[in-house]
């Protein structure tokens, strides 16, 4: 099912919410060209996953920093904002590899409070063919911590969650234009299929929390924790100014 939400102040019912065009095709041009750099010099952190690019190289920050991205996080958190993780996950034309269902939270043990998010920002287009994010609308709701089972081969996470068929029939398929951002609760259930097109389906994902209502533990968490707009709190003094 294709039914995308691009209200805000929608986003504490559905738990996601869809930013068409957030960058120029100028910008993605270059975010492309930027993964294709990577990819071609074989600086990647595993087969098609580029690991925390915003540390090792400025011009991944300069996408995480980028004002309309930021505008669009803060429609939805707030103006106080951090930046925690992110990666680039990679599915080749006829790839096998998978998304099994999952929630982001499970692999940040570090992060604490519920107003996390990540965002999705598409490289490549995505859509139904090449294997768009699928969401469960609503499943992020009270915030839950769901028990977690070893994925199976060829998925992209190391655990997945068990989920009836009722609700896999509820979720939203994401297709985006390249530019264009989704996104998601870090509690929400997610996953992707296979991409068995002949086209490429490319995805950074940057991982951003509200200082009113998360913070990071800095003794546990294994890259910067970088403060984007506003202020730090009162749980802030470990990290790293950067706002522009």
């Amino acid at each position: 099912m294709i039914n995308l939400n691009v209200d805000p102040t929608r986003f504490a019912e559905t738990g996601y919410c869809l930013f068409p065009n957030v960058f120029s095709h100028v910008e993605v041009e270059s975010n492309r060209r930027l993964l294709d750099e990577a990819t071609d010099n074989n600086v990647l952190d595993g087969e098609n996953y580029l690991g925390e690019p915003h540390t090792k190289d400025d011009r991944w920050m300069t996408i995480c920093r980028n004002p309309r991205l930021l505008d669009a996080i803060e429609s939805i958190l707030g103006p106080n904002l951090i930046l925690v993780y992110s990666s680039v996950f990679i599915k080749p034309p006829n790839s096998v590899d998978f998304v099994p269902w999952h929630q982001d939270n499970t692999y940040w043990k570090a992060v604490h409070g519920t107003d996390v998010v990540t965002v999705w920002l598409a490289i490549d287009d995505a859509d139904t063919l090449n294997s768009a994010m699928k969401i469960i609308p609503g499943s992020h709701t009270g915030h839950r911590e769901m028990e977690t089972t070893p994925s199976a081969e060829n998925a992209m996470v190391s655990k997945t969650i068990e989920i009836t068929s009722e609700m896999e029939d509820t979720a939203v398929t994401l297709e985006m234009k390249a530019g264009s951002v989704s996104i998601h609760d870090s509690f929400i259930l997610h996953g992707s299929d296979a991409n068995l097109s002949d086209r490429r389906r490319a995805g950074y994902t940057i991982r951003y929390c509200s200082t009113d209502t998360a913070w990071v533990d800095v003794d546990l968490h294994p890259v910067p924790v970088y403060l984007v707009r506003g202020q730090a709190g009162s749980r802030g003094d470990g990290y790293t100014d950067c706002r522009l």
